[in-house]
């Protein structure tokens, strides 16, 4: 301000200058929105003094992967009596990271019974400003995409299943006496392959920007999920997440990139996602619950990981992975925050399993807490350890100390009372293994431990899925070590095994102890492979990926009945009911029904003669299908049956009627195939005999043109004679020789 005497004072004070006062007095001007500013509710209330406490806890357990506040920049309402109002208003430096605080606080349980209400300030002041009058939003079209279920009321019950050849994917519906009928067919459906969701309803395709879902009775496209390079996909048991991978960490310019500049708004990765490798989404709405990071050494290098990379709970309230040798971090949905906000050390961890099921209390029928199972190797004087714990309270259940083990593997029974840990396990002499199969009764009170010893080691473990005295199979051997396979995984030999059945022996008349016993055992097979009908009783057991043998065996376990009665051994009830080969068979499926059974050649693993057999139960071949530069043959999943079992007694106590009904059903269909192709040979023969009398029509009309302008017909000579030679070849002895 410029200095005033009696001899200069200015006429107004409008003439004053005030701008040295302006530029030093000058308010910094506001941003015209706050959007890097959120409202967090629920708060507890506390007294002004614990405000700073509470402020450090905010910042390093909830919001610390969103970014740091703002110097100042939280602000707690006080009440009168000076204590909190129990919400607060915090600002961070972006808004990116403003919108990652809602992502990541929003639910995010800060006692036991509280949880944080997190929002966006400028919705706050939006909805301030919302109109007295209502203005219904207009109204978005709706696209009816067909009921995901459809194809479950199929008046004849009958599966789909897809195929992918060369660069094209097809569904069918299966047919036994026919060829399958075709749904629909689409060249370049996918990228790499195809894949079914659990119950059904989706059928995922995998491409570059990412995966797709289809369904529904035309199957239209359902979602897109938007990342790139992806590999991998799990649904979770009901279906509502979906978890994916890719080997190329996320890049939100690169997304941008890929997606073009009209596209760009349906990138849902931010700041907080970069680097990242795992996502989960919400099947329903297509929404990104949340990107997850791979878990990294302390110099930097990825973790060992496998896939799934997370595993879900049965109710899909949990979800949960491993860190290789150090921890289990179990998260909840749809929160997804770390429950009880750390992940449990666990030094030496292998490998985790969830419960498939959850539980009744045997005593008061309410349902038990889920069930987590995990085992840790010896390390120095602390022996190998299997440890069943509950959650979300991480109660241990039953522990069982084990010695000298080599490696081990969790095999829960699909019903969730029986696991069976599968214990490879050095002799004496550290020069040999064998296995012990650790099985836990988790359906019952304390959990018993059965032991079943072998004298060699068990390769492969499969429990039958309905059988009540839980009856499993297992493949066993004198040498574990496998033989030496080519590039595509092809073994080169194949090795002798044995393949032995057991089942559960509760305690009676006849049985002293109750256990496990030894039902019956089939030597020197060359299997590879066990699996059990979806339904049980009726197993295969096959010779795959082997360069030298490809044999199938179908066993039904309870054919005959009369000789395990006679003899009071119930293993003399197991029967093989037929022997096949497939010639360079890599797959084996069961279709849900457990009717049918599906071996393939494909081509991602050897070139030549690819293709797929269909077979029944009984091991008789339906059709063989030889297809050039086939890849995958999937049967549709179902989902569980709605029945009660009473309803399902009632039905196999009336089978006999149901078969009548559906054998008659079949014979007219067949008929109805037959009745088709003899009308459409009637057809042919028609329109033959048509075409014959049109033509002789022609040619008698341009004979006698003919005649009439002085054309005349050679003279056939009356006795020349003609020689027919007629070949006929006839196979006398067929020898097939392999080479």
């Amino acid at each position: 301000m410029v200095a005033y005497t009696f001899d200069n004072l200015p006429g107004s004070e409008e003439d004053i200058d005030f701008s040295d006062l302006e530029r030093k007095f000058a308010v910094p001007e506001q941003d015209e929105t706050l959007e890097n500013v959120v409202v967090v509710d629920n708060l507890p209330i506390i007294d002004q003094g614990k405000i700073e406490k509470l402020t450090g806890a905010l910042q390093k357990n909830v919001f610390k992967n969103a970014g740091k506040f703002k110097a100042n920049g939280v602000h707690m309402p006080l009440a009168d009596e000076g204590k909190t109002k129990g919400y607060a208003f915090i600002e961070f430096e972006t808004a990116q990271q403003a919108q990652a605080a809602v992502r990541l606080g929003n639910g995010f349980p800060l006692e036991r019974s509280r949880r944080l209400q997190v929002n966006p300030f400028m919705d706050v002041e939006r909805y301030t400003e919302v109109e007295d009058e209502y203005r219904a939003p207009p109204a978005e079209p709706f696209i009816d995409h067909g009921h995901l279920k459809s194809w479950l009321g199929d008046e004849f019950a009958r599966d789909q299943f897809a195929t992918h050849v060369g660069n094209n994917v097809a569904v069918y519906w299966n047919e036994t006496a026919q060829p399958a009928e075709l749904i629909t067919a689409r060249d370049n459906w996918t990228g790499t392959r195809v894949q079914w969701s659990p119950l059904g309803s989706y059928m995922c395709t995998f491409h570059r920007p990412g995966l797709a879902l289809w369904g529904g009775p035309e199957f239209k496209k359902l979602m897109r999920v938007v990342h790139p390079f992806i590999t991998h996909a799990e649904f979770s048991p009901s279906e509502q997440y979906l978890v994916t991978f890719s080997s190329e960490p996320i890049s939100t310019e690169a997304v941008d990139k890929m997606l073009g500049a009209e596209e760009q708004h349906q990138n849902p990765f931010t700041a907080d996602d970069e680097g990242h490798s795992v996502c989960i989404w919400n099947v329903r709405t297509g929404t990104l619950m949340r990107s997850f990071a791979l878990p990294m050494n302390k110099d930097g290098t990825p973790v060992k990981t496998t896939w799934p990379q997370f595993k879900w709970s049965p109710s899909e309230k949990y979800f949960a992975r491993m860190t290789h040798g150090s921890s289990i971090s179990i998260y909840e949905a749809p929160s997804m925050a770390l429950l009880d906000k750390k992940s449990m050390k666990v030094a030496g961890i292998q490998d985790f399993s969830w419960c498939p099921r959850v539980l009744e209390d045997t005593r008061t029928g309410a349902a038990r807490p889920e069930m987590l199972a995990y085992w840790t190797p010896e390390e120095g004087n602390l022996p190998a350890r299997v440890t069943v714990m509950a959650v979300p309270s991480r109660e241990v259940v039953r522990t069982k100390n084990l010695f000298s083990v080599f490696s081990a593997s969790l095999h829960w029974h699909p019903s969730g009372k029986m696991m069976c840990v599968r214990v490879q396990r050095y002799t004496k002499s550290k020069k040999s293994r064998f296995t012990n199969l650790e099985i836990f009764r988790t359906g019952e009170r304390d959990v018993p431990v059965d032991v079943v010893e072998l004298t060699d080691s068990a390769v492969a473990f499969d429990w039958e899925p309905t059988c009540d005295n839980y009856r499993f199979a297992i493949l066993h051997t004198d040498d574990p070590t496998p033989p030496p396979t080519n590039a595509n995984g092809i073994a080169m030999s194949a090795v002798k095994t044995n393949v032995s059945f057991y089942a559960f022996e509760r305690k009676g008349k006849l049985v002293k102890k109750e256990g496990y016993a030894l039902l019956k055992t089939l030597p020197n097979k060359t299997t590879t492979s066990l699996k059990w009908s979806p339904h049980g009783r009726h197993i295969v057991l096959a010779t795959m990926r082997t360069v030298t043998t490809c044999t199938l065996e179908f066993y039904d376990a309870d054919f005959d009945q009369t000789a395990a009665t006679k003899s009071g051994n119930p293993g003399d009830a197991i029967s093989l009911l037929e022997s096949a080969e497939h010639y360079n068979i890599t797959e084996l499926e069961w279709d849900p029904s457990g009717r049918y059974v599906v071996t393939s050649a494909s081509a991602w693993r050897q070139l030549a003669d690819t293709g797929y057999i269909l077979w029944d139960f009984k091991g008789q071949q339906l059709q063989k299908i030889d297809i050039e530069d086939f890849k995958q043959f999937l049967w549709r999943p179902r989902p569980q049956s709605l029945l009660s079992e009473e309803q399902k007694r009632t039905i196999r106590k009336d089978l006999k009627s149901y078969s009548r009904a559906f054998d008659e059903q079949d014979e007219r269909r067949l008929h109805a195939a037959d009745a088709e192709l003899m009308s459409q040979r009637r057809r042919l023969v028609s329109e033959w005999e048509t075409w014959r009398t049109q033509v002789a029509e022609l040619l008698a009309a341009e004979t006698d043109k003919a005649l009439a302008d002085g054309y005349k017909l050679p003279i056939a000579a009356d006795n020349e004679d003609f020689v027919v030679e007629e070949i006929v070849e006839e196979i006398i002895e067929e020898k097939e020789e392999f080479i």
